[in-house]
């Protein structure tokens, strides 16, 4: 991540398909996972109808309905939809009929086709750096408390995905370094251990490790030790357009990240299944006497630490240990250069990274992981170059691009730059140093209600809207559908056809969160005709939960 500078909020483009020309196709980890699902048959028969109305519930209250036809009224209950016979198929739930739904007055249909599998979803998480190498510094009770909720999947966000970012370390006689961003490397000179380094983020590190549930770990470096650099500064180059790692020091490097990666499984017990040598490797604004970490590695350089990285692994029998690249700052510069990646730097990589600041090759790169054969990562995002009012508008922005990278890149884990940060539209937590305490932000409430029904084994389903995604659990007994919508002062209708779905129960849940809602549970609304009609608030994120028994 680079310093950010303001501009507008934008949102995003429906789910294309796209080709990857040149590569013969190659099966990702995920299918076997996300073919286990059993789709439901479609309809047959005659449709079902019958009054459908929205229930109270304050501004854009929700509403039960389940047939074609039933008015929207403001705030009063209305009936719940009853299908008709007449040789409709009958789902699971006291001979509920499956029927065609049409949608109800003033609706949209949203139809959610669970025959229709894309991404196995491994989790949701978050960086450590900058926040943790912060909150690492409280006294371990407050701290602990902060991590416990980061990995709660009832009161929490429930995240199980965490990237551990190994310093270079700088020049200890420089003070540029922002605050809490100059991480202490590991070897401070050439062949001089330090492993009594950064213990702050340490210290978080090993409470996930302890509290987690599934709990899957990368760790990623921004810059090689300060000695190894052209510059003798950690954050980057003289010239931002030059490599800053020495020609002679890839090696080095290589080995300085492994042993760290050594070091942590040997003397803590922690297994980063992946490690990243780079951090935004194209961009030319990791400069010398900068305010963080980073190093540009031209595309020939980056297949040259790759390759290096993945021998010393291999080397020195790291075998739970696997490369993975490139976390470009651009979706398209991620796509284009890992395109020309050979296959000996392939053999070496299990996982493709990319952060989602920039760009709209999204499709692209997930075909090129899906035929490379590659799990495939948003590693990193949040609201860069972004003029925001607020963290409510930060949240909605926000959840537009989590439903874009979900949709369109299709990828299998979403993990936020940082949880804690001074910028309120970047953080989920307020972090309050004299009281060693945190709060909730809006952007908390927001992740919530896709990370804690949305959960690590899920596999994403089509849903025929842009601003929502769906999500059948690893179980197979629920079905969570997010809803986004952006505007600021226009409700909207929406009717769901869930007639693919194998069964449905009686009513779906309903939380929401709004400028004036932190994921609130509203009234449950009744499934009718393996469908149901809500109204979604101004400027919300509403999770819908179906049960699917």
């Amino acid at each position: 991540m680079r310093e950010r500078a303001p501009t507008i909020l934008v949102f995003f483009a429906p789910l294309l398909v796209a080709a990857c020309a040149g590569r013969s196709p190659a099966t990702s980890g995920s299918d076997a996972a996300r073919d286990a699902i059993t789709a439901g048959g479609g309809a047959s028969g005659t449709g079902g109808s019958g009054a459908g109305g929205s229930g109270a519930g304050g501004s854009g209250a929700t509403g039960a309905g389940g047939g074609a036809a039933g008015g929207m009224g403001g705030g009063s209950d209305g009936g719940a939809g009853r299908a008709m016979d007449g040789g409709a198929d009958r789902g699971a739930m006291g001979g509920m009929m499956r029927g065609p739904v049409t949608a109800a007055p003033g609706t949209t249909i949203i139809k959610v086709d669970t025959s229709s599998h894309h991404q196995h979803f491994e989790g949701w998480g978050t960086s450590l750096c900058w926040w943790a190498n912060h909150v690492g510094g409280w006294a371990e009770a407050k701290r602990n408390a902060l991590v416990d909720n980061l990995v709660d999947a009832t009161n929490g966000l429930g995240y199980n995905v965490f990237r551990y970012n190994i310093g270079g370390g700088d020049d200890p006689t420089h003070t540029h370094m922002g605050q809490f961003k100059n991480i202490p490397g590991f070897e401070p000179s050439s062949g001089t251990w330090d492993w009594t380094a950064d213990a702050n983020q340490r210290a978080i590190l090993q409470r996930i490790v302890t509290s987690g549930t599934g709990v899957v770990l990368e760790a990623f470096s921004n810059s090689p030790p300060y000695w190894m650099t052209n510059s003798g500064c950690a954050s980057g180059a003289t010239n931002g357009a030059n490599n800053n790692l020495r020609d002679d020091s890839y090696n080095a490097f290589a080995d300085y990240l492994t042993e760290v990666v050594k070091h942590f499984r040997d003397t803590f017990g922690i297994t980063f299944r992946t490690l990243e040598p780079l951090n935004e490797p194209n961009a030319t604004w990791w400069v010398a006497n900068g305010g963080q970490e980073g190093c540009r590695f031209a595309a020939a350089n980056q297949q040259t630490i790759l390759k290096a990285v993945s021998a010393s692994l291999t080397a020195k029998g790291l075998t739970g240990t696997t490369v993975s690249a490139s976390d470009e700052n651009s979706i398209d510069d991620g796509y284009n250069i890992m395109h020309g990646y050979d296959a000996t730097t392939l053999a070496g990589m299990s996982q493709m990274n990319v952060h989602t600041y920039s760009g709209s090759m999204r499709t692209n790169l997930r075909a090129l992981a899906t035929t490379d054969g590659k799990r495939l990562w948003v590693s990193e995002s949040g609201p860069l170059n972004q003029t925001l009012a607020d963290d409510t508008a930060a949240a909605v922005f926000m959840a537009g691009r989590i439903m874009t990278d979900l949709r369109d890149l299709q990828a299998e884990a979403w993990v936020d730059w940082q949880s804690g940060d001074p910028s309120a539209n970047w953080a989920s937590y307020t972090l309050n140093d004299a009281q060693q305490s945190f709060g909730f932000l809006r952007r908390f409430y927001m992740h919530a209600a896709f990370s804690r029904y949305i959960r690590p084994g899920a596999t994403f389903v089509d849903v025929n809207n842009a601003n929502a995604v769906a999500a059948v659990s690893p179980d197979g007994s629920r079905l969570a559908i997010v809803v986004l919508n952006a505007s600021t002062t226009a409700s909207a209708g929406f009717t769901f056809d869930l007639t693919s779905l194998p069964t449905v129960g009686a009513a779906a849940e309903v939380h929401r969160v709004s400028r004036n809602e932190n994921l609130v549970a509203l009234t449950a609304l009744p499934i009718q005709g393996f469908s149901f009609v809500a109204t979604v608030a101004p400027y919300s994120i509403t999770t819908f939960v179906v049960p699917m028994p």
